[in-house]
């Protein structure tokens, strides 16, 4: 006759007569999971929920899970009971692991990243607070998250109007129609030079039309009040190297820098016409002028929604680079293909170069129309890659797309937890106040 045992988790009361059970039963209660009670009986304090699914894996059994647990709940409850994860069957994989735990431990490390050179060193916790230090922590969160303060969102405020204007100021000098003539136009001292001159409008523009002084101050002042905004946050980190090797602190810092430079060259067109190989230097230049763009990028990091895409990027990195494989394979063997296709026609793709070119903007759904095939095969060749150009894009938008609701969703849980926690905390200060 089998013989029925006992087994209570907080008030209520399972019964079972397998053997494997009690010898599990006993193994608990020899690791100090479990106790026995005077009428030999087993006792766990613990939640049952779960537990009609523990007796089932004891019993030799999968260890299924309920539908609707919280997997962090239930990846606690296999611990306690010390449960392997192999025992999980597929078909509990979604229960299990489709929690955002991982999600929100991403965040925790993305905001861990942006306070890193904010907070202080184990040093400077030891010197005790100032004014000053009060200060300084204030202002170092005001740059890492300015909508958090009021003072924050000013600053921000006037960064991005002086950004936005510098911005405009660096488009507008590239229009001939924003710039003045010049009084003067420097002498063009040999043939070779004014070829290698007027040859390029664009490099014409530079030396014939000037940008109008009104913008010169205009620009001169916006590029100090940015350049005083770097120093600023330069002064207040507690940890400045890392602050100097973030690569946005060191690309804003140089576009600052060239932009003088730039202004100084245009008020002084004779360098370019006297020294031909400053031609090249121009181009170097006008590139490290144009990274104040990035300061743009800069600005909305500021905000959660950019902050959660550059998060999302950086998590599906390998998704990123495998898809860039495959679409460079795709494109090598669709441009091999339409060149052969269109082997016999003169007129289209006279090299492989050409070909693949042709296959990257129609992969990519741009169409230029530069290239297009006139061969029946041609004609073929071009749908197979437009159709597999389609696929091939939707995968990473999609996956993107996906990625990005599950971390905001994250985020703006974890942002109406935190400002609930602030709340409650100031309501609890409040009422001591009252009560004292």
């Amino acid at each position: 006759m089998v013989s029925n045992f006992h087994i209570s988790l907080r008030g209520t009361d399972f019964t079972t007569s397998f053997k494997s059970v009690r010898e599990f039963m006993d193994k608990l209660v020899q690791c100090g999971r479990a106790e026995i009670t005077s009428q030999g009986d087993y006792f766990v304090d613990r939640n049952p929920t779960v537990f009609h699914h523990v007796l089932d894996y004891a019993a030799g059994r999968k260890f299924h899970l309920p539908k609707g647990i919280c997997a962090i709940e239930a990846r606690e409850e296999m611990e306690f009971w010390m449960i392997p994860i192999e025992a999980i069957p597929v078909c509990c994989f979604e229960v299990l692991y489709n929690d955002n735990l991982s999600s929100y431990e991403a965040i925790e490390k993305m905001e861990k990243r942006l306070m890193h050179g904010v907070c202080p060193t184990n040093e400077e916790k030891t010197i005790s607070g100032s004014k000053f230090q009060n200060l300084r922590e204030t202002l170092n969160r005001s740059t890492v998250d300015p909508c958090s303060s009021l003072h924050g969102k000013i600053w921000l405020t006037f960064v991005a109007a002086v950004t936005i204007l510098a911005i405009i100021c660096f488009i507008l000098n590239t229009d001939k129609d924003y710039r003045e003539e010049r009084e003067s136009i420097p002498a063009i001292p040999d043939n070779a030079t004014y070829n290698l001159v007027y040859s390029n409008p664009k490099l014409s523009m530079l030396i014939t039309k000037k940008i109008p002084t009104w913008r010169v101050v205009l620009e001169s002042i916006s590029n100090v009040f940015l350049l005083l905004d770097l120093i600023l946050r330069f002064i207040i980190t507690h940890q400045k190297k890392t602050f100097i090797f973030v690569p946005s602190n060191f690309l804003e810092f140089i576009a600052i820098t060239i932009s003088f430079f730039v202004i100084y060259m245009d008020r002084n067109p004779e360098m370019i016409v006297q020294n031909s190989w400053l031609d090249k230097l121009i181009i170097v230049v006008g590139c490290l002028y144009s990274l104040r763009v990035f300061k743009l990028l800069r600005l909305a990091e500021t905000t959660g929604e950019m902050k959660i895409l550059k998060l999302c990027f950086q998590n599906s990195l390998r998704l990123i680079v495998l898809l860039l494989m495959i679409f460079t394979i795709f494109s090598v063997i669709f441009g091999s293909g339409m060149f052969w296709a269109e082997f016999e026609n003169s007129e289209t793709f006279p090299n492989m170069f050409v070909s693949i070119w042709w296959a990257v903007v129609t992969i990519t759904t741009v169409g230029y129309g530069d290239h297009y095939p006139k061969a029946p095969f041609g004609y073929f060749m071009a749908s197979l890659t437009a159709v597999i150009g389609l696929l091939l894009i939707a995968m990473p938008i999609a996956s993107l797309s996906s990625s990005f609701n599950t971390y905001y969703s994250c985020y703006t849980y974890k942002k109406k937890y935190s400002d609930a926690k602030k709340k409650s905390r100031e309501d609890i200060s409040e009422n001591t106040v009252d009560k004292c």
